[in-house]
Order: structure tokens, then C-alpha cells, then sequence
């Protein structure tokens, strides 16, 4: 039995010093490759949904012409936000869907800026027109103001109560 144990030990010993110098179960190593896809991510608030005109009375004794009206809103927020690639060009454009009423066209509301990048502009019925355009880095972040104005034509805008949607779209370039 003593010989049966010293043998089956031996035996285990030598299986472990064989082990030991094997190759093939010498330790072994696997690569793995990790990948991430960074995606672009643009974002545009605008701090309000509508923006209303109160009309004004023209000056009695003064014959009547036009007067540029204030939004009620003003100064309207907004902010742009995008991470894209840096030579890429960022764009911001507005979109009137159509006219007040045949005799007040979109053209009726202009707006002035505040904010690095952004544009003094008008709508245009059916054409996208610039708010703001941004090149260079990466990370974009740029805020501003937009009052609007009204121009209110006494002789020629038939009294009434109008409304036309018109939509921003933010954008690379």
C-alpha cells in the first residue's frame, strides 16, 4: 500500500513539473477590442411657442402709414447646442408656412439679435431664412435674443385676426 501511495505521488509530482514546462498549458492571453460610436447631437430652444402682436392706434391728426410693434414676448431666448465634427458648419433657419392673409405677408415680422453668430432678418413665406450660422470647434453652445417687431400697415392690412406657423431647423451644413 506504502508503494501504491509513494507511486500514485511520484506520479502526481512529475505531472506537475511536466505541467509546469508544457507550453500548452503555459498561460494564455486573448485580445479584446472595445469601439464606441460618438454620434452627433444637436438641440435648439426657443423660449417661447407664440408670439403675439397687441396693434396700436395710429396717431389721430397724422395720416396714417405704418408703425413697427413689439412682440408681447420680447426679448425671446434662444440657445443652440451641438457636438459635431469640428470642419462641419452649424446652421439655424426659420420657415414662415405661408402668409397671414393676402394683404399681410409673413415679411411683416423681422426680428433683431442679440448673441454672437445669430442674424437680424425677416420670414419669408415658403423660403428658409438664416437666424444664425456657426463654424469651428466641436462643442457649440451659443445663446442669444431675438426680438420681434411687426410692421403694421394702417393703409393696406385689411383688419382682422391672423396667424401663420413658421418653423426654426437647426442644422450641419
Amino acid at each position: 500500500m506504502k508503494k501504491n501511495c509513494l507511486r500514485f505521488l511520484g506520479a502526481w509530482v512529475m505531472f506537475l513539473l511536466l505541467a509546469a514546462f508544457n507550453p500548452l498549458l503555459a498561460q494564455q492571453s486573448k485580445d479584446v477590442t472595445f469601439q464606441v460610436t460618438l454620434a452627433e447631437w444637436y438641440d435648439l430652444y426657443i423660449g417661447t411657442n407664440s408670439v403675439t402682436f397687441t396693434d396700436i392706434a395710429p396717431t389721430v391728426g397724422a395720416a396714417p402709414g405704418t408703425v413697427q410693434i413689439a412682440a408681447n414676448e420680447n426679448p425671446v431666448a434662444v440657445r443652440v447646442f451641438a457636438i459635431m465634427a469640428p470642419a462641419s458648419s452649424l446652421r439655424l433657419t426659420v420657415t414662415a408656412a405661408g402668409d397671414f392673409h393676402s394683404t399681410v405677408p409673413a415679411s411683416t415680422v423681422s426680428w433683431t439679435v442679440s448673441g454672437s453668430g445669430y442674424q437680424a432678418g425677416s420670414l419669408l413665406a415658403g423660403s428658409a431664412v438664416s437666424v444664425g450660422q456657426w463654424t469651428g470647434s466641436i462643442f457649440h453652445w451659443h445663446e442669444g435674443q431675438l426680438n420681434f417687431r411687426f410692421l403694421r400697415d394702417y393703409v393696406n392690412q385689411q383688419p382682422g385676426t391672423y396667424s401663420i406657423t413658421a418653423t426654426y431647423t437647426l442644422s450641419k451644413v
